[in-house]
Order: structure tokens, then C-alpha cells, then sequence
């Protein structure tokens, strides 16, 4: 054996139960892959003191030890023991038994691996020290290694592959498959596409260097398939919405035709988990991690009108897939080419799976991944998660203080409330600033020292049986904390530094990766699923929150300055300027403002309370026109005839730094993913008319102008609604909503999905399946007059009434012919 000292990224994590030992699999700086066995772990878990004695016959005939912890308890109210076992089944055993009978452990439900990592405090990076000999699955295989924590991660190339597969749809019959292998830096790609041939061929069409295969039958292509994977030795295998169709028609077809599902670096067969208890779909395949590429997207930063890998592909890479339709056409078209071409085909399947890789590539989102799993401690699988991710890096930071995680939550959590939103005025105005809280969740964690840790303690330890008011801090909705810096506040300290360096450097995909999971925590410790959640712990955030914007609308509004609207983190203030002014002297008044009410809040703080104020509100932009639209026929009380504004929903006419103005809309119907194309072109350009000083008849004559256009015959995808099934079909009972109706068309069994359908005389039918005309009145109803309605009313324009195309209330739309009824 050979003997040296080396750097990687973790990848897999597992325990082998039959033989006692941990097994962790990753990729070595050099390239190189490697298996790593930790044999020398002892298998325990905490418990309370008090329940010893209790416990003690109902562990009876499974070996353990009980011993004093070094570990305090979470609350330190509680003096705890470990209980060790010679084996990890038995572990299992006595931890199941022991929550049957009501005795809790903090840490019994830790997976041994990830037990051993967190009090190892080991995240992504980790150093690998001893000896080790070539592997069969893997490039080496060290036997007793000594694995310690990195605290500057080494530059790891991971390997991926990116898989699609075609199917018959009428059968379940796998017909190619496509893998392309790449590092995550996205170089050196290596593509193959497995196709079986269509009777009627005789035999395959030879074309060099297409990475095109022709198999006879789906058994050698399925086995030469995974003979492929073992081949590139990836660290993760992916694909676009790989989990919840490629994975498991991949897992049920070997199984129907006898063959070993070992895509992993053990012998054992990967495995597939079905959705269900509120969990989503997952996978297990050895030594190997499974991300489902749609799943990262949904979760990236930047939004999409739908998810499918056309639509992303598009909008990212300018480019898609080759064929473009969708439901039962694109079924048609692919089982015409299948037939007269199977090598278009072939190239057909292979281009999906790069497609993969280059969205990957152009948004970074591979790479954010990696960076949230080597900062909160999880593997890969599990980087987007906030729960998991935070009770990680939470229960790590706990472990370098001697402290047990805390108890399973068998509390009720009431869950993380809305932000505050101040009543808003409906109406057009002009040269509207829009001031932001930076990061007002986390900055309020800091801030405050709301931490789970200083909450628990605050009501005091054996040792101190009460805690003088001077040594704590109460916060609006009563919650206590300890004033001794807890836990939470110094993740955030350390987050924001980070984030201020990466971005410093030009790094916006780290700097991203701090700032959402800065945001994740305050949902996390709203929820019950947390073990740290608890309904005082949000409540504390969102009532500071509260506290602090509407004094700060009280401070704009002794200054003089016109408060519009407020939502959670900001706030909307007429500035006082003119037309004429420059975006440099909106940022030169509004920056001297927030400066000014910095201070103020930070006085206000520190006389208070007695704490220094890491709240920092800014200005973030310029609104040279702002409409605030009303709820549709609200009345304030229904007797003052006063309209109330629209809650999180607005547009406005953007300044930027060079003078140029944009339309930029919020919570209306043209960012709203179930509006057509036809309401959110309508709404950006009625708005655009307005914002530019157009009047009410050239707003009226571009309303007959759309209209005229619609029943002319606009294209079909100017009408298509996309509505997202997050069930399947046939799971709707009660109620049969369109985009059911229109899946149920399609014959979609078991799936789910985005759904594009077009309103006809019959009703909703798919957007690629029509059969009756298009009900051009039911457009005029819902997507025309609604969005002309709202900006005509903020108007004050008479000329144009509620009601539709089908039913205009007595008078004529198209004619002109128009009343405003209220």
C-alpha cells in the first residue's frame, strides 16, 4: 500500500450495518476518485439522565453501555448519558424502541454517517490522510484514513452525467438513451446516445464520431448503459425532471428485464423512493449523489414563465430542444422519427441531456450547489433544503460548544407569519422613492440576538435560577433572549462578511449562496418540521420587523415626505422632486435620508435597548410614474366610495442611471405565470401609454385596437394559460379546475406537471390538442378588461366599464359605446 495526504470534496456518505463501518466516497483535487472506510466509529446516542432507569428493561438483550456525556443539554436543564452499542443495527433498534416509549433522544435520529460528520464538523472539503490501493469502482480506496475538516475548500472538479431517455409511450419501452459526461466546470465532455432499432432496420447507419449506438433490443442497450456510467465514474448523475420520469422508468425496466440496477461504486442496486408523506421522489444510488436538474432550477434565483427544459433553454442558452412541440404532437412528431430515422432520433434524445449542462453552465447553478453543501455541512442532495441545511450547520456550531442538539420539537408551531403591509394608496404619482431594509430578516437576528440557544436559556439553568431583566432582551411579541451572543447572530456576522468579500471579488454566485440562506432562517424557525422552530422565534422577527417600518413611515412622514405604500422591507415615499430631476439627484436626497434615518433608528436602538443596530435601510430606485391600482369594486367600508389600493401589486415607470426609462411591474398580471401572453403584453404596453402621458382616447383605441387584433385570429400562443399540477390528474375529485380537464385530455396518468391549455366554445382544451374554436369573448372578459380596467380606474377614465365581451352589460365594447359602473 502506498501512504499520503490529500485534499477532496465529499460526495456520499453511508453505513454499512452488516460489517459496522462508515463508508464516504468524493473526488480528490488531482481528478482522481476515491472510497474511504471508517471502521473505528463507536455507534451511540444521547439521552436524558432522568430516563435511564426507565430505559434500562426496555433495552434489555441489546448490547450497550451507558456512560455520563461531555455533551450539555440544549435547554441546560437536562444532565444527559450516552448510550454506546457494539453494533449499528442496534442502534437502530434501541433508538425505535426508545421513541416508542416516549423517550426522547436529541440525536438518536442521526444517520451514523452523518453523525460522525457533524462532530467531526466535516462539510464538502475534507483532507484524507493514510494509506490506500487502486479501487474496482473507485481510483483509490483508503482503509483507515484519518478524515479532518477543510476550512478553505480545495479546488474539486466533480464529474457529472446528464442523462434523458426516450420512451414508447404506448408500452413503457425505453427506446434511447442519452449520457453526456462533464467536470463541473463544464469542460471535456464526453456524449454517447444509446437508440434500439425500429423494426423495419436491418441494420445501423454508421456515422463516426456521432456518438450514436444502435442496440436490437432494449436489454443490451439498458446494459450498455450502465456499463457507460461505470465507465465515466460520475459523482452525480442528472437530468431535466430526472426523478420523477428518467430515474424511475430506468429503475422499473431493469427490473422487468433481469438486470442489476448497479449504476453506483458498490455492487448494490440503486434504488428509488416514490413520493410520498410529504416527501418528494428520491434516489440511492451508492457512492454517487442523484439532483434532479429541474429541482435546482426551481429553486435558483432567476424565475421562468414555466419549467420545461425547452422553455429554460431558451430563455438561458437562446437555444432548445430540437423538437420543440409539446404533448400529443410532440408525441406524434417523435414516434414519426423514431421510425423513418432513428439516428435524428438518437441526436434528438442526446441534445436534451446536453441542454442540461449547458444551463448548468450559463447560470452557475452546479456550482451554487456545491457551495451551499461545503457551507452548511449537508451532501448534495439535500444543498437546497432549508431545514436540513440549517438544523446542519446549527447542530455543527452546538457541537464546538459541547452542546447536544436540542430535543425533536413536540411543540405547535403556528408557522412563519407574513411581512407587515401598510395600507396601500391607490393611484398615479410621480417620482416615487423606494427605500429597502438590507436584509431585514438577518440583520434583525443579529441585531436582537434571536437564536434558538439564548431563547431556550433565557428562563435559566439549574445554576441560575433566574435571570435579572438586564441580562436579557424582550422583543415585541414577548419572546425572551439571552443578551450573551448566541449562535445565530455570529453565522450571520460570519455570512455578511463573506458575502461583502465574494462580491468584493466579483463573485456573485457566492455572494448569492450566503444571501439566500441569510433568508432561509427566519422561514426555518417557523415551521415545525425544524427542531428548532417555535412560533415566538418568528414572531420575535416579524414584530421587530414590524416595529421598525412603521416607525420609520412615521419618520418619513414628520419629515414631510408622503408614504404610499410599505411591504415587509420597504418603503414607497413621493420624494418632493421634479420631472427634470436626474436619477443623481434622486440618489443624491434619498441616500441623504436613509443616512439620516439610519442614525435615528440606531439612537432609538441603543437608547432602548442598549444594543448596537445592524438595520441599514438604503435607496434602492427611482419612479418616475408609480400607479398603485385598487381591488377590483372595493369600496372602503362600501359607504366612503374611497378605493382601496392593491396589496403587493404595482407598476411603475423605472428611472435608471443614464436617464432611460422602463415599465416595471410587481405582482400584477404581467409577471404572473398563469396570464396569457395577450394580458401581459396589454398590461405592459396600456401602462407604458400612461406612464408616457398618453390620454384616455388613445388608451381607449389601443384597448378596440387588441381587441380587433384577437378576434382577427393573434397566434395561438398569445392565448395559452400555463397552469402547474402539483398532483396528479386523477387525484382531483371534488373539483375539476381547467388545467385538470385539459391533463385529463392529454391522458396524463400518475403525472404532474405544467399544463398548457386554450379556452374554446368547449372549454379548456390543450394548447397542442384543440378541437373547437377559441372563445375569443372569454379572452375579452379575463384577460382584456380586467387589466384595462384597473389602470382606467386609477385614472379616472369614464369611457371605458367593467364587464366583457359576453357579458358588457348593456353596452357595446367594441362601438365605444362605454359606461364606468362602480
Amino acid at each position: 500500500m502506498n501512504n499520503g495526504s490529500f485534499r477532496g470534496f465529499l460526495v456520499h456518505a453511508g453505513a454499512d450495518t452488516g460489517r459496522d463501518r462508515l463508508y464516504f466516497t468524493g473526488r480528490l483535487e488531482d481528478g482522481r476518485s476515491f472510497a474511504a472506510v471508517e471502521s473505528s466509529w463507536r455507534a451511540s446516542f444521547h439521552i436524558n439522565s432522568a430516563d435511564l432507569e426507565k430505559a434500562a428493561p426496555l433495552l434489555f438483550g441489546i448490547a450497550h453501555t451507558a456512560h455520563p456525556s461531555l455533551l450539555e443539554s440544549f435547554s441546560g436543564r437536562e444532565i444527559l448519558s450516552r448510550l454506546e452499542f457494539s453494533h449499528y443495527r442496534d442502534r437502530q433498534r434501541a433508538f425505535t424502541i426508545l421513541e416508542d416509549a416516549g423517550i426522547p433522544s436529541p440525536d438518536g435520529s442521526m444517520k451514523p454517517a452523518e453523525a460522525f460528520l457533524c462532530g467531526r464538523g466535516i462539510r464538502g472539503p475534507l483532507g484524507i490522510q493514510g494509506e490506500f490501493r487502486p479501487g474496482r469502482l473507485v481510483n483509490m480506496v483508503f482503509p483507515h484514513p484519518e478524515l479532518t475538516p477543510l476550512e478553505e475548500a480545495a479546488p474539486v472538479r466533480l464529474r457529472l452525467a446528464s442523462i434523458d431517455i426516450e420512451t414508447d409511450t404506448k408500452s413503457g419501452a425505453i427506446r434511447a438513451i442519452g449520457l453526456s459526461s462533464s467536470d463541473s466546470a463544464f469542460e471535456n465532455f464526453r456524449s454517447t446516445v444509446g437508440v434500439v432499432l425500429p423494426p423495419g432496420f436491418v441494420s445501423p447507419e454508421e456515422r463516426e464520431g456521432s456518438g450514436v449506438i444502435f442496440h436490437h433490443d432494449e436489454k443490451t442497450l439498458l446494459e450498455a448503459f450502465i456499463a457507460g456510467v461505470l465507465k465515466e465514474d460520475p459523482d452525480v448523475l442528472t437530468g431535466w425532471n430526472f426523478l420523477d420520469f428518467d430515474f424511475p422508468c430506468l429503475a422499473e425496466r431493469c427490473g422487468r428485464l433481469g438486470i442489476p440496477f448497479a449504476l453506483g461504486r458498490s455492487p448494490e442496486n440503486a434504488k428509488f423512493f416514490e413520493r410520498g408523506g410529504g416527501k418528494s421522489a428520491s434516489a440511492l444510488v451508492p457512492g454517487r449523489q442523484v439532483i434532479d436538474a429541474l429541482r435546482v432550477t426551481r429553486s435558483g434565483p432567476e424565475r421562468f414563465s414555466d419549467y420545461r427544459l425547452e422553455t429554460v433553454a431558451r430563455s438561458v442558452l437562446g437555444e432548445g430542444k430540437i423538437v420543440s412541440s409539446a404533448g400529443k404532437e410532440k408525441i406524434d412528431e417523435l414516434d414519426s422519427l423514431y421510425a423513418s430515422d432513428p439516428f435524428a432520433f438518437g441526436i434528438y434524445c442526446l441534445r436534451d441531456a446536453e441542454l442540461v449542462f449547458g444551463i448548468f453552465r450559463r447560470t452557475g447553478l452546479f456550482r451554487l450547489t456545491m457551495e451551499r453543501a461545503a457551507l452548511t455541512g449537508v451532501l448534495l442532495d439535500k444543498a437546497w433544503t432549508s431545514v436540513v441545511s440549517f438544523e446542519r450547520v446549527y447542530g455543527m456550531e452546538l457541537m464546538k460548544r459541547n452542546i447536544a442538539p436540542d430535543f425533536p420539537s413536540a411543540v405547535d408551531v403556528s408557522g412563519a407569519s407574513g411581512g407587515t403591509i401598510l395600507e396601500p394608496e391607490p393611484g398615479l404619482f410621480d417620482n416615487v422613492a423606494v427605500f429597502d431594509f438590507r436584509s431585514l430578516y438577518p440583520t434583525i437576528i443579529r441585531t436582537f440576538n434571536i437564536d434558538p440557544l439564548a431563547h431556550a436559556r433565557s428562563g435559566g439553568a439549574p445554576s441560575l435560577p433566574g435571570i435579572s431583566a438586564d441580562l436579557t432582551i424582550t422583543a415585541p411579541n414577548g419572546a425572551v433572549f439571552l443578551r450573551q451572543p448566541g449562535i445565530l447572530p455570529g453565522l450571520i456576522a460570519g455570512y455578511f462578511a463573506s458575502r461583502r468579500g465574494a462580491l468584493e471579488k466579483g463573485d456573485a454566485i457566492a455572494g448569492h449562496v450566503y444571501k439566500i440562506l441569510m433568508n432561509s432562517f427566519y422561514g426555518v424557525l417557523g415551521t415545525s418540521s425544524c427542531r428548532y422552530g417555535r412560533t415566538e422565534l418568528a414572531g420575535a422577527i416579524t414584530s421587530f420587523a414590524r416595529k421598525w417600518l412603521l416607525l420609520s413611515r412615521d419618520w418619513f412622514s414628520r419629515e414631510g415626505y408622503r408614504v404610499l405604500y410599505g411591504d415587509t422591507d420597504s418603503l414607497f415615499v413621493v420624494s418632493g422632486l421634479s420631472d427634470s430631476a436626474s436619477y443623481d439627484e434622486f440618489d443624491s436626497r434619498c441616500a441623504a435620508l436613509a443616512e439620516r434615518l439610519n442614525s435615528f433608528l440606531s439612537q432609538k436602538i441603543q437608547s432602548e435597548y442598549g444594543l448596537e443596530s445592524f438595520l441599514e435601510l438604503r435607496f434602492e430606485k427611482a419612479y418616475r410614474r408609480f400607479i398603485i391600482p385598487p381591488l377590483r369594486s372595493r369600496r372602503d367600508g362600501n359607504v366612503s366610495g374611497v378605493l382601496k389600493g392593491r396589496a403587493k401589486g404595482y407598476g411603475a415607470y423605472r428611472l435608471a442611471g443614464d436617464g432611460t426609462l422602463s415599465v416595471e411591474v410587481k405582482g400584477m398580471e404581467a409577471v404572473r405565470r398563469d396570464t396569457t401572453e395577450l394580458g401581459r403584453r396589454l398590461q405592459l404596453e396600456l401602462l407604458e401609454l400612461v406612464f408616457s402621458g398618453s390620454g384616455e382616447d388613445l388608451f381607449l383605441d389601443h384597448v378596440r385596437h387588441t381587441i380587433a387584433k384577437l378576434r382577427s385570429g393573434v397566434p395561438d400562443t398569445d392565448l395559452v394559460y400555463r397552469k402547474r399540477l402539483s398532483k396528479p390528474p386523477e387525484s382531483y375529485t371534488a373539483s375539476t379546475p381547467p388545467q385538470v380537464k385539459a391533463a385529463r385530455a392529454l391522458g396524463w396518468k400518475g403525472r404532474r406537471g405544467t399544463v398548457e391549455y386554450i379556452w374554446t366554445s368547449s372549454g379548456a382544451e390543450p394548447a397542442s390538442a384543440r378541437h373547437s374554436p377559441i372563445d375569443y369573448d372569454h379572452y375579452i372578459d379575463a384577460q382584456i378588461l380586467p387589466v384595462a380596467e384597473s389602470i382606467a380606474s386609477v385614472m379616472g377614465w369614464t369611457k371605458l366599464g367593467l364587464g366583457g365581451g359576453r357579458h358588457h352589460r348593456g353596452r357595446d365594447f367594441e362601438s365605444g359605446q362605454m359606461e364606468l359602473e362602480w
